[in-house]
């Protein structure tokens, strides 16, 4: 078997010396073909034994679909030696038609095969009964053949869809991983469970199907906390995000959470028990599209809701009026304003939120610089509050991440390694302490000038690193106060000036003082 097929490392090829060596190519489309290329190699190693051609090389794509050359590596590196001259062979050998691909453009087809007869390689389909010979029968034949591959492709796809649109009908899970909260149970045709299938188990058996269960409990009650912080407490999703990244909250997919994947969360019907198929299609691997909401093969009632119907339909009415708000003109939003302000008799951030069909705060603000300026454009100019802290929210967090990078930079210019992270905005140093950077913002004299301090329900780190801003303008550092953890017992702490203060002793003046007293830390681990 001179002509079987045999792999090589490229540096044990044969350099080309004689006329008569051919290339083999060779592909299957699914996994479960096992013997697909040993069949093809089979009938091309015959075909080389009868046409006196040596086969010095091999392409193969296995489990790769003809539809389109993306992520044939094998097409791919042939055309590649082909193009750039590296191809120390005259003929390209396949099986048949459509293993050289079932491209739904015939042209492209050709294309490639075009590619390899320029250079003087005759592409040969050793399993057809035509010779690819340039003449017009082969031609017309070929062509033909071509045509009836894509169809095929497109016949096919047509079948699998139906099907798999029955057996989601019936609420079988087709493909894809099930969301966070969720996992697959293996069931065979009786309904009968054999077992959870775990990330990346599939199913082998044909007769089995895949169902969507609840997941473990503490997702489970992740889920709800999210659709309850998003519904009644009107929370966002980049804040629910950031709470969840905050208390190390881990996700399914091993990253940190994202505004994106609490979206996904709260449009997510399988949290009601529903099982959705065909939201999008994919047809041919040729344009990816949303389908209608008529088109959707919806299951209902599979398995037991992890949320309650009620506050997943007032989701989807919230995320449907938030889209909605983001297309409002200004005065179609000052409108709103006046109408809430008429109803409650005054204006606040809590207000707004607490107002059902109204534009968030942080929205208020982003569209008229400040929410100080959209409660005057309405006539509200008297209030007490102060709003400066969500006005000056965008600078706030680019100064914090200034001032942790000036930080990070002296830490590791002395040799110890440090990372910030700004979703969290916790600075870990040496691997081992960690530190929560806080502004520390003036709120006025009661007895003395003070400045509050809000850490979180649960914190991250070890020690919280306030920034304390200028009486004036509050844009301004004026000096650090590193704190340990347990010095903070309330959410909220304030710091005065006096040197009686028991806060006094980690005061910082300078960043210099920052940096030296983070190092006597780390030393202080270190040993």
């Amino acid at each position: 078997m001179s002509h079987a097929l045999i792999v090589r490392p490229r540096t044990d090829l044969l350099s080309p010396t004689t006329e008569g060596r051919a290339a083999q190519y060779v592909r299957m489309s699914t996994d479960h073909q096992r013997y697909s290329t040993e069949n093809q190699a089979a009938a091309i190693a015959v075909y080389a034994a009868q046409h006196d051609l040596m086969i010095v090389r091999t392409y193969k794509d296995e489990g790769r679909s003809g539809l389109s050359i993306d992520r044939r590596a094998g097409l791919i590196e042939l055309i590649d030696d082909v193009r750039s001259g590296r191809a120390d062979f005259d003929h390209v050998l396949v099986y048949d038609v459509s293993r050289w691909g079932r491209f739904q453009d015939v042209d492209e087809s050709a294309y490639y095969e075009f590619t390899c007869r320029q250079v003087g390689i005759k592409v040969c389909y050793c399993a057809e009964e035509f010779d690819n010979d340039g003449g017009v029968i082969a031609s017309i034949v070929k062509n033909i053949k071509r045509v009836m591959a894509a169809e095929y492709s497109r016949e096919l796809s047509m079948r699998v869809h139906a099907g798999a649109c029955r057996v989601a009908s019936l609420g079988f899970r087709q493909g894809g991983v099930p969301g966070y909260g969720l996992q697959r149970e293996l069931v065979d045709e009786n309904r009968c469970s054999k077992g959870v299938l775990l990330k990346g188990q599939r199913k082998h058996l044909q007769t089995d199907r895949v169902l969507i269960q609840p997941g473990p409990e503490n997702e489970q009650r992740v889920v709800a906390q999210v659709f309850r912080e998003y519904v009644v407490h009107r929370r966002s999703r980049a804040s629910i995000a950031r709470r969840l990244n905050n208390e190390h909250v881990p996700n399914n997919r091993g990253t940190p959470w994202s505004q994106r994947m609490i979206h996904n969360i709260l449009i997510n019907e399988a949290y009601i028990g529903n099982c959705i198929y065909n939201r999008t299609s994919w047809r041919l691997r040729q344009v990816r599209r949303k389908n209608p909401p008529e088109l959707w093969v919806r299951a209902t009632g599979i398995f037991e809701p992890i949320v309650d119907k009620s506050i997943f339909l007032k989701a989807q009415e919230l995320s449907k009026d938030q889209y909605q708000y983001g297309r409002l003109s200004n005065e179609q939003m000052l409108r709103q304003l006046r109408k809430t302000l008429a109803m409650k008799g005054k204006l606040s951030a809590s207000i707004i939120a607490a107002t059902d069909a109204m534009p968030s705060a942080a929205l208020y603000a982003f569209r008229f610089g400040s929410l100080r300026e959209a409660f005057r454009r309405v006539g509200y100019t008297n209030s007490e509050q102060d709003f400066d802290y969500i006005d000056s929210r965008q600078w706030s967090d680019a100064e914090l991440s200034k001032q942790a990078s000036v930080l990070v930079a002296r830490i590791r210019a002395h040799g110890v390694a440090a990372v910030f992270d700004a979703d969290s905005e916790v600075m870990t140093v040496a691997g081992r302490l960690t530190i929560s950077l806080r502004m520390a913002r003036y709120q006025g004299a009661r007895h003395v000038p003070t400045w509050l301090i809000h850490r979180r329900r649960i914190e991250p780190a070890g020690l919280i690193l306030a920034l304390r801003l200028d009486k004036e303008t509050n844009r301004k550092v004026v000096d650090y106060f590193l704190l340990p953890l347990n010095e903070m017992a309330k959410q909220v702490i304030g710091l005065t000036a006096t040197s009686r203060s028991r806060f006094a002793a980690y005061r910082c003046p300078t960043v210099d003082d920052v940096l030296r007293a983070i190092m006597m830390k780390v030393a202080a681990l270190l040993t």
